[in-house]
């Protein structure tokens, strides 16, 4: 059996103001790519799934709702075998995803968003002796299950009872596994995800060890933290805290024979803007000396190594870095802001303003060090005020 997991595509995302539906409509159309390149070798994907956080916000702008609608509908159309398997993530609204879910379930489009539908598995079969039994779990509010079960420990924990049973009453030699929206103690989070503080809402991942597979979502960085439990992670990254990290679909292989085993591969997404995070002087980024051609096209961050405060250093920077969205400084050194504005004000009481150490002492006061293309200012500024000073 061969599965496609994804998942936190966090669609109608705005990152730093700037909407992110082109990204996402060709990180969509890489996805179509890898069924219709399974599909050309002949060894076709059995089921798409997709672990919860389909869009970005409960109520998502109509263009993600448009974006989804035309994939569904691509996909259905491409590859009308393709099972597909949707669940809901905290960013969905479990309401409006269900939708139309039972008339969609007859076209092989299985929506799962509440906690009626966790013990009703979507039947995978390759043949007439081999199946596989897919159980989901949306994510679960609180309460979901009464006021006994608050946290998501006892929540999954008793969701899992619920499914375990019903596989033992109904599938007892039937394979399963699980597909789930949920934050595992043994993950690692990063900045993009909606974390709860402390380990309240965390759950451990021995609870699982029941499925053959399990397929989550919820945290971004694709990881394996148990056994074979995986995250896809996020398509794309949604912060600086994940630039630079490739991003995957998972091509999942399971092998149904007596002791089922899975093969998981990475499948890499190739963004067309990389999310990038630069370190250095405000002066390497100003005037750079290679162009930095590979920055233009990238959705950037800038953090300044500075010790002196930068003066609108966004509209300085964005014509040269159209995608630029943040410029950070960490280490801004007001103590030497102070003794410079001090020994400025002593040289400003020198009668003859245009002199080098004055000029050295304004460019020591912007920059925090004396830059590359100083001794050419220099000689300019003092040129000019050579200028000033004989037509007065």
């Amino acid at each position: 059996m061969r599965l496609l997991h994804t998942g936190d595509l966090h669609l109608g995302k705005i990152f730093f103001e700037q909407s992110l539906i082109p990204d996402q409509q060709h990180m969509l159309n890489q996805l179509l790519q890898e069924i219709e390149a399974a599909e050309k070798q002949d060894n076709n994907f059995d089921a798409l799934i997709i672990a919860g956080d389909i869009y970005d916000r409960a109520v998502p702008p109509p263009e993600a709702v448009a974006l989804f609608d035309n994939f569904i509908t691509e996909a259905k159309n491409k590859f009308p075998k393709l099972t597909i398997i949707i669940i809901s993530g905290n960013h969905d609204s479990s309401r409006r995803l269900s939708f139309a879910s039972r008339i969609l379930s007859n076209q092989n489009i299985h929506i799962v968003a509440d906690v009626d539908s966790i013990t009703k598995p979507i039947i995978l079969k390759k043949d007439q002796e081999t199946e596989l039994a897919i159980y989901a779990i949306p994510f679960l509010q609180t309460g979901s299950f009464g006021k006994d079960f608050l946290r998501q420990q006892e929540m999954i924990q008793e969701a899992i009872n619920k499914i375990l049973f019903h596989k033992k009453n109904n599938y007892p030699n039937t394979p399963a596994m699980l597909c789930a929206h949920l934050f595992t103690k043994q993950g690692k989070p990063s900045d993009s995800e909606r974390i709860f503080i402390g380990s309240a809402e965390q759950v451990d991942s021995s609870i699982f060890k029941d499925f053959t597979y399990v397929a989550l979502g919820h945290l971004h960085r694709c990881q394996n933290p148990s056994h074979n439990i995986w995250y896809s992670g996020s398509p794309l990254a949604y912060s600086f805290d994940e630039a630079g990290e490739d991003k995957f679909f998972l091509d999942v292989t399971i092998d149904l024979q007596k002791e089922p085993s899975v093969d998981v591969k990475k499948l890499l997404v190739k963004p067309i803007r990389p999310v990038i995070r630069l370190t250095g002087n405000f002066e390497d980024f100003y005037r750079p000396k290679n162009n930095n051609i590979d920055y233009k096209n990238a959705i950037l961050e800038i953090i300044s190594t500075d010790s002196t405060l930068i003066e609108n250093p966004m509209a300085r920077l964005k014509p040269i870095y159209p995608n630029l969205l943040s410029f950070r400084q960490e280490k801004i050194n007001f103590s030497s802001n102070n003794e410079s504005i001090k020994h400025r004000k002593e040289l400003l009481q020198d009668n003859k303003l245009a002199t080098e150490k004055l000029f050295a002492s304004f460019i020591q006061d912007i920059y925090g060090y004396i830059p590359e293309y100083y001794e050419q200012e220099k000689d300019l500024f003092l040129e000019i005020a050579s200028k000033k000073e004989d037509q007065e």
